[in-house]
């Protein structure tokens, strides 16, 4: 998989189980962003970049660590997806297509975000954020090293 149009990193939840674990590679979904008074979400989410690359980066309910499971694409405009949109705390999404899966039938495979991404924060909210964040930088020192990092875990 080619790791140079990597730009994000993402929060995501399932009750559950793991979210968007059906989805094999190719396959489109809407990427949620759950929506809290005041934090700006929508606005976020509309100007995220059509084909940029998000990493998806999930604590399944039972596990202590979280896990690093899918890279997806955003394939449209903000634009072209809010009249989509409804006004429930999960009516704000994106249309994406998979690029990369976890094996999810062999949870010890599927890579560690802390091992991977050498960083410790918080995931607060379920913005994207940028992987050149200062608090990753201080880690990897340039976003090439990162992404031909990340290039060999998804590849």
């Amino acid at each position: 998989m080619d790791c140079t149009r990597l730009e994000y990193i993402k929060n995501v939840n399932d009750d559950k189980d793991w979210a968007y674990e059906s989805y094999p590679v190719g396959a489109y979904f809407q990427l949620n962003f759950k929506e809290s008074e005041g934090t700006g979400v929508d606005n976020h989410a509309f100007n995220l970049p059509k084909g940029s690359l998000i990493i998806l980066s999930q604590k399944p309910q039972g596990y202590d660590e979280r896990y690093l499971t899918h890279v997806v694409e955003l394939v449209n405009e903000g634009s072209q997806d809010k009249p989509q949109w409804e006004t429930s705390t999960w009516g704000i999404f994106r249309w994406v297509k998979v690029h990369w899966i976890a094996d999810f039938t062999d949870v010890s495979r599927i890579p560690l975000d802390r091992k991977e991404m050498r960083a410790n924060w918080s995931f607060q909210n379920t913005k994207a954020k940028l992987l050149s964040s200062p608090k990753l930088m201080e880690q990897w020192g340039s976003i090439d090293a990162l992404r031909a990092h990340l290039g060999e875990v998804f590849n």
